[in-house]
């Protein structure tokens, strides 16, 4: 009997966590020491200090006094102390990484961390550029090959056309193999540009059941999990917001510490600055997050802010109405886990461009790996992939509810396309199970051998269109 109550337990509890059951986030800073932090952020061309620098050990910031210098006590446990650099210097670079942090010597208790920034040439990046890279998700041999030979060289010839540019990942930059992190990080260093790694619950350890230890491989590789930076008028963080227990289950959400520091964070940042959020589950459209509305609400005073995620191996923009609210869920670098270049949502393999001018993005697009920045669309022909009812169907990959796309027939303007919600058409073909997406158009046209052409304009103005002879394709199915 006693026997079968042990296992009747284990299997209970194996349930309990395999259905995502687990009631809160835990602290997120393991058992260790307390130690007083204390340093000094000097201008390395001047060795002038810098007042106003803010420092953070993931738990408390400060900002530094006249003399450059700061001091706190840490809470325990902490790895690593780092300044949020501010908008008027360079992002400091070790080896081809972002070196916003040093690491903390356990075993003393007195602990001095200095930091040396040098000026930007031009004082301040009032216009620069975000490259967000979701779920490159790399998991063997193969998979870093198609990441080098097709994402990597799309990125260095997008970054030809801009000035001032930032990497991101969103998350799962490996997938399980955590022995891929080496490789997987030199690939982003090849682009020569900083990029800033967000955690994933692909990059857990899948065999440690406690998140903070879990995490360890991703911190030693790519830093801190919470960390904040300045360009320009944008203020940018990264937050963990998934905890991994072992192979079963992930909590999504944050821990009441990680919503503690984001106030204290942002308590430093004017509210005229636009604010962006670096996280791998997506926030809006999750309704099982952990402390989301308190998250939410540490955003609600900033003039402008953008959330960017991934997880979903979709591309979706989603609008805040009650908020200056915009999230940004990328379509993922390995699409289908790289089985495939599509994404669930029928959009190609690729990542986010963000342009930002002030305090405001002036304009941003989803940039398909391996095709011109311009497409954008796909046009799919009336009563292809199972369609009964004559519609002429766009999908949009980068579309929200501002975009205006339109049919074209022959030259002629036939309508506004009605947005609907579905499985996009080309992927069900591949996947019925794939999950839905907003960023499809259809409409009737009025005749079936028109020549069709899709006008799909963005809010920036931009026009992206496609154009297509369905009648021309219908002779060439003939040989």
């Amino acid at each position: 009997m006693r026997k079968f109550t042990y296992l009747y337990l284990h299997i209970l509890l194996v349930v309990i966590i395999f259905n995502g059951c687990l009631q809160d986030i835990p602290s997120t800073h393991p058992d260790g020491p307390t130690h007083f932090i204390y340093g000094k952020v000097i201008n390395t061309d001047t060795g002038t200090p810098i007042p106003d620098a803010v420092i953070s050990d993931g738990f408390t910031t400060v900002s530094t006094d006249t003399k450059g210098e700061y001091r706190f006590i840490s809470h325990s446990g902490v790895t690593h102390v780092f300044i949020s650099v501010p908008a008027e210097y360079e992002i400091p670079m070790v080896d081809g990484m972002p070196q916003l942090f040093e690491t903390i010597d356990s075993f003393k208790d007195s602990v001095q961390v200095n930091f040396s920034l040098k000026p930007l040439i031009n004082d301040d990046e009032k216009e620069f550029t975000l490259i967000a890279v979701a779920d490159p998700q790399v998991r063997t041999a193969n998979h870093l090959v198609r990441l080098n030979d097709e994402t990597i060289p799309d990125i260095k010839n997008t970054l030809e056309n801009h000035n001032n540019v930032y990497g991101l990942t969103l998350g799962d930059v490996a997938f399980d193999y955590l022995s891929m992190f080496s490789d997987i990080k030199q690939s982003f260093i090849s682009t020569n540009i900083p990029f800033f790694h967000t955690i994933g619950n692909h990059d857990f350890s899948a065999i440690v059941y406690e998140p903070a230890e879990a995490s360890q491989d991703f911190v030693s590789h790519f830093g801190p999990l919470n960390y904040s930076f300045n360009r320009g008028e944008a203020h940018i963080v990264v937050m963990n917001n998934v905890f991994n227990y072992g192979v079963t289950s992930y909590n999504w959400g944050f821990s009441e510490e990680q919503i503690n520091w984001l106030k204290s964070d942002l308590n430093h940042v004017s509210k005229e600055k636009m604010v962006i959020v670096c996280v791998h589950i997506p926030v809006l459209p999750t309704t099982k997050m952990e402390r989301k509305s308190q998250f939410l609400a540490a955003l609600n005073s900033f003039n402008e802010v953008h959330i960017l995620s991934g997880h979903w191996h979709s591309n979706e923009n989603i609008i805040h109405s009650d908020m200056n609210l915009y999230e940004h869920i990328t379509g993922a670098a390995s699409g289908n886990v790289w089985n495939s270049t599509v994404n669930k949502c029928g959009a190609p393999n690729g990542y986010a461009v963000y342009e930002i001018s002030g305090n405001q993005m002036k304009n941003w697009y989803y940039k398909s790996v391996n095709y011109d920045k311009e497409h954008q669309i796909r046009l799919i022909e009336p009563y292809s992939f199972g369609d009964t009812e004559g519609y002429v169907i766009a999908n949009v990959w980068n579309a929200d509810d501002n975009w205006k796309v339109e049919l074209f027939e022959d030259g002629i303007n036939t309508g506004q396309m009605e947005q609907f919600r579905a499985v996009a058409p080309e992927v069900y073909a591949l996947d019925k199970s794939s999950m839905k997406t907003d960023h499809l158009f259809r409409l009737k046209p009025t005749n079936k051998d028109a020549v069709f052409s899709i006008k799909a304009t963005d809010p920036f103005g931009n026009i992206y269109q496609q154009t297509i002879s369905f009648k021309s394709l219908n002779e060439l199915k003939k040989y």
